[in-house]
Order: C-alpha cells, then sequence, then structure tokens
C-alpha cells in the first residue's frame, strides 16, 4: 500500500477524519516501513490551503529492535521532522488502547496551514524488527481561508 492522500478525489470542503497506518510488512500497514533508517512519507496533501488541525497516534503492535530497544522514531514534514511527533513522545515500545493526543509542547501543536503541496513523514533513526504497527488519524479540514484581514469600517 502507499501513503494517504488528503484530500480525496471528489471531497468536499469542509473538515475530515482519516486514518492511516504504517509498520513492518508483516503486519499489513497501510504504509510499510523498511527495516533500515530513512524517511518514509505517510500523508500526501496534494492540494494548497489543508489545515491539519490533530494527529493522534495509537500503538497497535508494539514496535522494538531485535534487541529490547524502542526504534526512535519521529513524525513530522520538511519544515520540522518532528513538528507532529518527537522521539520522545512517540512511545512505539508500548501498546495503547486509544488514540493519544499530540503534546502542546511540539511545534504544530496548534495545527498547521499548507499553503502549497506537501507530505508528512515518518523519519527512523533505528533498525525496525519484524513486527510492530501504529496508527495515525488525522483531522483536518480542506479550504482553509488564508485571507484572514479582519474587516474595517471608516
Amino acid at each position: 500500500m502507499s501513503a494517504l492522500n488528503i484530500p480525496g478525489v471528489g471531497e468536499s470542503l469542509g473538515r475530515f477524519s482519516k486514518i492511516v497506518t504504517f509498520g513492518a510488512s508483516g503486519e499489513s500497514p497501510d504504509v510499510t516501513i523498511g527495516s533500515g533508517t530513512g524517511t518514509t512519507a505517510l500523508i500526501n496533501i496534494n492540494e494548497s490551503d489543508v489545515f491539519v488541525e490533530n494527529l493522534e497516534s495509537q500503538v497497535v503492535m508494539k514496535i522494538c529492535t531485535a534487541g529490547t530497544g524502542a526504534v526512535a522514531m519521529t513524525i513530522g514534514d520538511g519544515t520540522d521532522v518532528d513538528g507532529y511527533w518527537t522521539d520522545t513522545l512517540l512511545n512505539v515500545a508500548a501498546t495503547s488502547a486509544v488514540f493519544a493526543n499530540m503534546a502542546t509542547t511540539v511545534a504544530f501543536s496548534q495545527g498547521k496551514l499548507y499553503t502549497s503541496c506537501d507530505s508528512i513523514d515518518l523519519v527512523k533513526a533505528s533498525a525496525l524488527a519484524s513486527a510492530g504497527k501504529v496508527r495515525l488519524r488525522i483531522t483536518y479540514r480542506r479550504g482553509a481561508d488564508t485571507t484572514l484581514n479582519p474587516a474595517t469600517s471608516s
């Protein structure tokens, strides 16, 4: 499979939530991450004026190295590689029953407006074991207004 494309074909203006999964190939994720280090696109933003409100994570099956250590991962974009999730906040060494909210300390904690096409990427700093899967829930608005000048009276 491949990265989630937002907005979807024929999608109207408004607010949407979608889910994409990533992990080891044996877990049948939407996006397979390789065994080495590197950057992988998780979500492609295919038009301008898309406001990403939130990016929540849920570890369905923990991702660990061949030993016992967790795989260091961040989620961000070309502007800030850990703008959504830092390696200390994205704990892939323990499963979670529910989606976890982004921390208020990350760069994009209040959301991010994409004024041009971009991608939200996973950066993996250590080797991956043969198991593990994470769900991401993205909440975004299509057609965000970038002309925010207040009305003036004379």
